[in-house]
């Protein structure tokens, strides 16, 4: 039987198709709750454990579309439920992409983005607005329909969405209640191919018709390939003229990582479709094909390490940042502020890092220790204060919302200060 009312996923099989977190916004309301009660109620007749519940809780609602294992069991928990097919709701992630690419966080975007033309498309051609899977990748910064830049916040308010409490209409606010599907003054256009990262909208079109995921070691093994045609004709040296040696060398190894930028680079130098490079090269009609008359563009080439670290320079920069008084900073901070990665860090001064350490978590510790006591202070005086004026038993919600907004602690901490005055009081 059929948990769940069957929904059809718009744009399948398009460079179009919808994305998983819009589709789940799409599905609770049409069941009438907010994503979290649904996906719940799911579990809970799956008997499965709160494993999933937390891991989407630790998450922004962006992630459902990563190659990720949560992506994963959300995609299993809604196909089992009844409302779209297995292969359907796959295609509406990058779960294809995990066997041929390592996991990079960096490529896909943390926010929720749209472009407010498609929306007005999308409500005159289907009845509804939704959010594209092409959308949920960082380089995508452009529409590529229309050319727009996308937006991540209502042109009215500045709002930005929060899905997990509701979004019920991606064509209006939930906070103002603006239309987000009107081309404002403020919306940018831009025609650079570059902004439009057409091969990655192309790649979404593969996923969306594509019935396995890609191979794991395809594309190095396209590389080895490539490399060992070149060595037998002695055009090596042509070969790394295009594709630096050094890249050539390290990725036709089996088994060496590749992840969505390099799989971009690496395919834009040897003017190969990503998808193609991806499945290992198949339906290439030449050995040898360079982007010869364009440079790579800035958003495809390598980052570029800093200078070697001086590390009397850097001992000097960090006890400057030590010295200040009027905040206490965690290794990742003064990391950034310094210009240098925590390892780095932990090479060059690993007893330094080890009292930057030290300090923040006492830093912390006296923190939490002042929030509960006075969260305890605050909690005695509305217990007094209640039990002169009335006669009422206690009613620890209404207390805790009335110390919420009198103190603005944390609210897990005024619950643990209410019990634990409660407690005492009745021992």
């Amino acid at each position: 039987m059929s948990l769940l009312l069957p929904l059809r996923l718009e744009g399948a099989g398009t460079r179009s198709v919808e994305a998983l977190p819009s589709y789940l916004c799409r599905l609770s309301y049409v069941h009438g709750v907010k994503p979290g009660h649904l996906i719940r109620y799911l579990l809970q007749h799956e008997g499965s454990p709160k494993r999933l519940d937390l891991a989407l809780g630790a998450q922004a609602f962006a992630a459902l579309a990563r190659p990720n294992a949560t992506t994963g069991d959300v995609v299993n928990l809604l196909a089992k439920g009844g409302a779209e097919a297995l292969l359907v709701l796959q295609r509406s992630t990058f779960l294809f992409l995990s066997p041929a690419l390592t996991r990079s966080p960096v490529a896909y975007a943390r926010t929720l983005r749209w472009c407010p033309a498609c929306f007005h498309e999308q409500l005159i051609g289907c009845g509804h607005a939704y959010l594209k899977l092409s959308w949920f990748l960082r380089a995508v910064d452009v529409c590529d329909v229309h050319h727009i830049s996308l937006r991540d916040a209502c042109p009215h308010c500045q709002y930005t969405p929060h899905p997990w409490r509701g979004w019920t209409l991606f064509d209006r606010c939930t906070d103002c209640g603006g239309r987000l599907d009107v081309v404002s003054r403020s919306d940018r256009k831009v025609l650079t191919t570059e902004a439009i990262c057409a091969d990655l909208v192309d790649l979404v079109g593969a996923i969306a018709t594509a019935q396995a995921p890609f191979p794991a070691n395809a594309a190095n093994r396209y590389i080895a390939r490539l490399f060992d045609d070149a060595w037998s004709n002695r055009r090596e040296h042509e070969l790394w003229s295009e594709l630096p040696r050094d890249e050539c060398l390290q990725y036709m190894n089996d088994g060496e990582p590749i992840s969505l930028n390099v799989a971009r680079r690496l395919a834009y130098r040897l003017e190969l479709p990503l998808a193609n490079l991806l499945h290992g090269g198949i339906q290439s009609s030449q050995s040898f094909g360079f982007a010869i008359t364009e440079p790579l563009p800035s958003t495809l080439q390598s980052a570029h390490r800093n200078g070697r670290i001086n590390p009397v320079i850097l001992v000097k920069q960090i006890r400057l940042l030590l010295d200040d008084s009027t905040k206490v900073m965690s290794v990742r901070e003064i990391a950034r502020e310094v210009g240098v990665s925590v390892g780095a860090m932990r090479y060059h001064e690993p007893n330094l890092v080890r009292e930057i350490a030290r300090r923040y978590v006492e830093h912390c510790r006296s923190i939490r220790l002042e929030k509960n006591a006075m969260a305890k202070r605050a909690v005695l005086d509305h217990v007094r204060d209640w039990q002169a004026v009335d006669t009422f038993p206690i009613a620890k919600k209404r207390l805790l919302k009335l110390l919420m907004t009198t103190t603005g602690l944390p609210k897990e901490v005024l619950r643990r200060a209410i019990k634990d005055v409660l407690r005492d009081q009745v021992a």
